[in-house]
């Protein structure tokens, strides 16, 4: 009988959650060649065939899916367990995982986590900018600082305040590009597929022809980074926008009208420990505090 290591077994699994080696390693955290090196190693270990490798990226073969399903049901089984148990830690020390997103990594975050850690130095934060849900569920984070509409029924916090939106561009191009005293807005700077939910990509796959669309991104930040260097105009949050000197702002009726929020979380099993619930509060307080930033209405982060 094979004595399964569950260390191996969570590589297999992030290959077959992701499709691929290189997602598998970012969300692992390590180098693609190791999540290939653990992969082959288990199937040379157990002589047993998990994926297929295509053009397309790893498919499961039929006993990878078998092994797979076992793999799962053991996951949910460790992680629920250790959400209960760290959900009865009442020590204001040890590791506290953070996720987020890069825009709120890229402009507030960082002034309240050192803020929190001025208060908590006995609390180490690590920061992972994934997929939040994922990762709350799967206890890879314990805490998620995210924008949104709303939230999954399983996950518990508060919606600390709205973010509006709002056109930036580099002030060269604004001003190289306006007539008559408005903006003409030829090239576009828009989210890619994977950020298709977004009420603004909503807004500009009805708006903005495909002709005009000068650059696509999976990130916002990609974004603001484009929009800086000249290349086009981009709908970015107040916060992120405001934030970056050298981005001129453009104020447009329909964007500011668009909105989404600014949301703490954690899992239910969670709600008792007290390093989460000491950053749920302070970071929720400051959020707060910083909501008329968020809306576009002050460009000051203290």
């Amino acid at each position: 009988m094979h004595r399964w290591n569950w260390d191996d077994l969570k590589y297999a699994l992030a290959v077959a959650e992701h499709k691929s080696l290189a997602g598998a390693a970012r969300a692992l955290q390590v180098n693609h060649t190791t999540v290939l090196r653990r992969i082959n190693a288990f199937e040379e270990s157990y002589g047993l065939r998990l994926f297929e490798r295509l053009v397309t990226g790893y498919a499961m073969t039929e006993p990878g899916e078998e092994l797979i399903r076992s793999a799962q049901e053991m996951q949910g089984i460790v992680h629920k367990l250790e959400r209960k148990l760290t959900g009865n830690d009442l020590r204001l020390e040890g590791v506290l995982r953070v996720t987020t997103c890069d825009t709120l990594m890229g402009s507030v975050l960082p002034n309240i986590l050192t803020g929190f850690n001025k208060l908590h130095p006995g609390i180490t934060l690590e920061v992972t900018t994934g997929s939040f849900v994922t990762d709350l569920a799967q206890r890879d984070a314990h805490v998620a600082v995210r924008t949104g509409d709303d939230v999954p029924e399983s996950l518990i916090g508060r919606r600390a305040t709205d973010v509006c939106f709002a056109i930036y561009a580099a002030p060269a191009l604004v001003e190289k590009s306006t007539m008559d005293g408005r903006p003409e807005f030829i090239n576009w700077l828009v989210p890619d597929i994977t950020l298709a939910g977004m009420a603004i990509s909503r807004w500009l796959r009805t708006n903005v022809p495909t002709e005009s669309i000068a650059l696509r991104a999976d990130s916002l930040v990609s974004l603001q980074r484009a929009a800086l260097a000249g290349l086009g105009f981009a709908i970015l949050p107040c916060y992120l926008g405001d934030s970056t000197p050298g981005l001129e702002k453009i104020e447009h009726p329909e964007i500011s009208a668009l909105k989404t929020g600014v949301w703490v979380l954690s899992h239910e099993d969670l709600r008792r420990t007290a390093r989460v619930n000491a950053f749920t509060a302070f970071a929720s307080k400051e959020l707060q505090r910083l909501g008329i930033f968020f809306q576009g209405k002050g460009h000051s982060l203290t």
